[in-house]
């Protein structure tokens, strides 16, 4: 069941989609994404959530969030800065829970996290050809929150996942934790875990796909127009990793 969203409270000002902080009926924190980040972000947030959920990866707890027509248009013509609701829309969208003490990942902490953790984001990131994960001692955009008190590292956003442009050697050269991804393309062993990893994750494909709101897969609220994300792209890069040469360096 979508969680309603009672309250708006801000705005971000941390990710390119600037989600909404609301607070939900549940009494928990959420970033909510969904006019002004795009129902193809929408969507793909969604697949690459349920798949990381299924490899077992550390991501932040994610929900359907509805937002009711009369919260929306209550807020979406005030003059308030960040409190203009017009880029938040009604209805149902992605809202991401709020982790208590928490912060953006620091290149200081890599070194705590795990190698095989620091494996599985990588190749997770690979499988969905998401090149939205940078870190270096001069900056980037982990989108990896830790807690210090935890020592524990969760994803975040993966709105610009299944990128086309997104090579194996643009991961290598690019990623967070490239070092561990390169660990995999020289160790047949860990291909092969992964692949079959990978295999048991995608038999969910139908379900989450058929979980997806009807609404995502239309720009306009008419539903003439859809995304330029298809059912068949989504397939195609997940099957990627059947392919021999999937961990092939060129």
């Amino acid at each position: 069941m979508p969680i309603e969203i009672e309250e708006v409270l801000r705005r971000s000002e941390q990710g390119a989609t600037k989600p909404y902080i609301c607070r939900g009926a549940d009494g928990k924190l959420y970033y909510v994404k969904g006019r002004d980040a795009g129902y193809v972000s929408l969507v793909k947030e969604w697949i690459a959530g349920r798949l990381a959920r299924h490899l077992r990866l550390p991501i932040a707890p994610f929900v359907f969030a509805f937002v009711p027509e009369e919260l929306y248009e209550l807020g979406r013509h005030t003059n308030r800065g960040s409190l203009n609701l017009s880029g938040l829309g009604s209805g149902i969208l992605f809202g991401s829970e709020h982790i208590p003490e928490s912060n953006e990942l620091a290149f200081l902490n890599i070194a705590a996290i795990s190698n095989n953790l620091k494996r599985d984001i990588a190749a997770f990131d690979w499988w969905i050809m998401n090149g939205d994960r940078t870190l270096t001692e001069s900056g980037g955009n982990p989108n990896i929150l830790w807690s210090e008190s935890n020592k524990s590292a969760v994803i975040i956003d993966h709105n610009l996942a299944f990128d086309p442009e997104v090579t194996l050697h643009s991961q290598l050269l690019s990623h967070v934790f490239s070092g561990s991804l390169a660990e995999i393309c020289d160790e047949p062993t860990l291909q092969a875990g992964y692949r079959s990893r990978f295999a048991q994750a995608l038999s969910e494909l139908t379900n989450i796909l058929g979980d997806i709101p009807p609404r995502w897969h239309y720009v306009d609220d008419y539903e003439t127009v859809e995304i330029v994300l298809s059912t068949a792209t989504v397939k195609a890069v997940l099957q990627r990793h059947e392919m021999p040469d999937f961990w092939k360096r060129t």
